[in-house]
């Protein structure tokens, strides 16, 4: 599976990190006493909806090759700026 995350993208939209899957992008905001909060964006970078993160595991789930595929994406996600 390829993917990228890209930090200093996301924390000029306001959040933790980018994450472009396929052709997918999220972002991700990480707080430090609040949960996490995920959005989704089109083919530009531009945020759309904010998402659940239900449904961005979902799209996760989806998009990942393998459960350690998953696993290490969410790890690098975590790494992020936290708010």
């Amino acid at each position: 599976m390829d993917y990228e995350i890209d930090y200093l993208t996301g924390e000029k939209a306001g959040c933790s990190s980018q994450i472009t899957i396929a052709d997918r992008i999220f972002y991700v905001k990480l707080f430090t006493s609040a949960p996490s909060r995920f959005f989704s964006a089109d083919q530009q970078g531009i945020i759309q909806k904010e998402i659940s993160q239900a449904e961005f595991e979902l799209w996760i789930n989806i998009l990942s090759d393998s459960e350690a595929d998953k696993v290490e994406i969410e790890k690098k996600l975590g790494q992020g700026k936290k708010y």
